[in-house]
């Protein structure tokens, strides 16, 4: 460590190092990559295929011994994906390249409202032009759903009752 001295209110440093010179812009060597270059992104291969985008022309609920079933009618389920998540009391999946089309082209909305016990709400929508969103809402907690495939009907999502049930209390004469 070089040794420092007081003089006045200036420090005085011995045995510093000297600077060197910097270099002039003209004196950096420059890469062959460019700004531009890394910018740019590459497009796909001529040959790789676009995902299909796959068309919902229904929307079902259907009431089961655990709850309700929504069917996403589709005769190529099997392609949907789903990525799901949960904020607050919502259960919300988004499927890409999926439409909500009727077999006439138009778009649609299927929406129900308390469908059974804690469950306030179930929408199927639309999210852009390419993804599909399911949202289920509890009242209290966030539904219990699971998914199934099915090759007649489409993609299922069988929502369960989040209510707490009530067990027979013995009456009393």
């Amino acid at each position: 460590m070089p040794a420092a001295t007081r003089n006045g209110n200036a420090k005085v440093l011995r045995n510093s190092r000297v600077i060197k010179e910097i270099p002039r812009l003209s004196e950096i060597e420059l890469t062959n990559t460019s700004a531009q270059q890394l910018l740019v992104q590459s497009p796909a291969p001529p040959n790789t295929p676009t995902p299909e985008l796959v068309q919902v022309t229904a929307v079902k609920a259907n009431p089961t011994t655990k709850g309700v079933e929504v069917i996403l009618q589709t005769t190529k389920g099997e392609q949907l994906q789903v990525t799901n998540r949960s904020a607050g009391n919502n259960f919300i999946a988004d499927i890409p390249n999926a439409q909500l089309r009727l077999p006439n082209g138009d778009g649609f909305t299927f929406c129900s409202q308390k469908p059974l016990a804690g469950i306030t709400e179930i929408t199927v929508t639309n999210l852009d032009a390419n993804t599909i969103r399911v949202t289920v809402t509890g009242e209290t907690f966030v539904p219990i759903v699971e998914l199934y495939d099915s090759p007649n009907e489409g993609l299922i999502f069988g929502v369960a009752s989040t209510a707490p049930t009530q067990q027979a209390q013995p009456q009393t004469q």
